[in-house]
């Protein structure tokens, strides 16, 4: 048995949520910093819901046929590049004109008013259905291609509902052409939209919020100054008991308060930034670099021999002492000693190593600073 749909109640239902959507984004938006794309994303919705009235108006004669049929065309090609547009930006991608953003609209508006395309059901339906499928579609794409960068539970629910989305205008383009669209699969079809389209603004609050999660996350262990991992941050990602062939450094900048109290704090911040930024640019991708203190820093080498690793922080050290920073035509001197264990036995933690490594760190300071100390192990 066929439930049959009220065409006009289901219009109207339609645009109440494209309305309510557009509304919840726009707060989603003001909540959470203002995320790209969300201001697009919201006139979208808004320009759906005032294309379908005019559609409707003009269907019943409320509005002159030349007017409802291109203004609708026109308002639903603008709605679903913006959509498009939106979505990328929100999804992580570059921002997009205005300019842009209204260039295809603008040449199918100017080809609607040259030819009268628009003024039969046929061309305007299916130019519009054939849009609304590939401009969801794109979004899609784009929700799909940043997953890698951004692994959000929500990123795949909100390209699963814009699919959705994209797959009830495409099954409505077969009927459009054969000439067997009538009232009731519109209804249907605006029917599911309706759930579709709430479930995007939905979606994009989740996301919106997860984000903000990863943020405040990544905030507690970041180093606000240098931008590396802090102690918590390496204490998460430090094995608890380091495997055989990988080695702890403990890194001191030398005289580091003398360089405060001589050129100021200003001066040593920047000083520190220089460091870590050198010290990564050293640094393998599978490295671990931390700032556990104030110019103290430790980095954890996997997968080395001794000599690789002794390798690796003598050029650390050499790198650092020919760092050239200036402060008002006089050099500031920068060095680093680092003290190094090397992993050389299974089972034993990894806080028993960091403290083998700091026992080397101040035998490089007693030994006269700007120098690695290898810890030699006790029998």
């Amino acid at each position: 048995m066929n439930l049959p749909l009220d065409l006009p109640t289901v219009i109207l239902v339609y645009n109440t949520s494209l309305v309510a959507g557009a509304l919840s984004i726009l707060h989603i938006r003001r909540q959470s910093c203002g995320p790209r794309g969300l201001g697009y994303l919201a006139a979208a919705y808004l320009l759906l819901a005032i294309g379908s009235a005019v559609a409707w108006s003009g269907e019943h004669a409320v509005l002159p046929m030349w007017l409802w049929t291109h203004g609708s065309l026109l308002l639903g090609l603008v709605a679903y590049t913006l959509f498009w547009a939106g979505v990328r930006q929100f999804s992580g991608r570059r921002l997009i004109s205005w300019r842009t953003v209204l260039l295809l609209p603008a040449s199918a508006v100017l080809l609607g008013v040259v030819t009268g395309f628009p003024l039969q059901n046929f061309w305007r339906a299916g130019t519009f259905h054939a849009a609304a499928t590939l401009a969801l579609g794109a979004c899609v794409f784009e929700m799909l291609r940043d997953y890698h960068q951004e692994r959000l539970p929500s990123r795949k629910l909100l390209a699963a509902l814009l699919a959705l989305s994209s797959g009830i205008y495409a099954l409505r383009l077969p009927y459009i052409i054969a000439g067997t669209a009538g009232p009731t699969g519109f209804a249907w079809s605006f029917y599911a939209l309706v759930f579709c389209y709430f479930g995007i603004a939905l979606a994009v609050a989740s996301m919106s919020n997860e984000r903000a999660e990863v943020r405040l996350e990544l905030a507690a262990l970041t180093d606000p100054l240098t931008g590396i991992g802090n102690r918590r941050w390496l204490e998460q990602r430090l094995p608890v008991k380091l495997p055989i062939q990988s080695a702890i450094a403990q890194l001191d900048l030398d005289r580091f308060k003398h360089i405060n109290d001589r050129f100021g704090h200003a001066v040593g911040d920047h000083v520190l930034v220089a460091f870590a930024n050198c010290l990564q640019e050293q640094l393998r991708s599978l490295d671990l670099l931390a700032r556990t203190g104030g110019e103290e820093f430790v980095i954890y080498l996997p997968f080395v021999t001794q000599a690789e690793a002794l390798t690796i922080c003598e050029r650390l050290r050499e790198k650092v002492a020919v760092l050239h920073i200036d402060h008002e035509g006089e050099t500031v001197p920068v060095t680093v000693s680092i003290g190094l264990v090397w992993v050389d036995s299974a089972g034993t933690k990894s806080e028993t190593w960091i403290k083998k490594a700091d026992a080397a760190l101040y035998e490089a300071k007693l030994a006269g600073r700007n120098r690695v100390v290898l810890s030699v192990k006790q029998n």
